[in-house]
């Protein structure tokens, strides 16, 4: 089946707060925003978009939303902690971070966060 294999397709999530979330993807994190019908859309490198919807019900992901491949983790997670970002500390029985919050258990380096609306991110380190 090919009905799909040129529709550019993305991906989305939801927020509880539009300005909020506005707030932080475009200035903590420095991506490029717009606004679509009171909405806002992400894009991300490589011509990619990701839609943000405002739910007033809205249930955090549980779940990673968003990945953020970097060169550098350490470098990376330094500046978001210099704009205020938190990194979330696993201390689960079969899954733990180091102190700072970078998982060290396999595959490359990662740590996660949350948005205002606490869906959560990661950033990783490229292998």
């Amino acid at each position: 089946m090919t009905m799909f294999k040129e529709v550019k397709a993305f991906s989305g999530f939801s927020v509880k707060d539009i300005p909020a979330a506005e707030e932080f993807y475009g200035q903590i994190l420095g991506l490029e925003i717009s606004q679509t019908m009171g909405q806002i859309v992400l894009h991300i490198a490589g011509g990619g978009t990701v839609f943000v919807y405002g739910k007033p019900n809205h249930i955090p992901a549980t779940y990673t939303v968003l990945n953020f491949p970097v060169e550098n983790l350490e470098k990376a997670m330094d500046e978001l902690g210099k704009r205020g970002v938190e990194f979330i500390i696993y201390n689960e029985e079969d899954f733990k971070t180091d102190a700072k919050g970078v998982f060290h258990g396999g595959g490359p380096k990662i740590a996660w966060f949350k948005d205002p609306s606490d869906n959560i991110l990661s950033v990783l380190e490229k292998e």
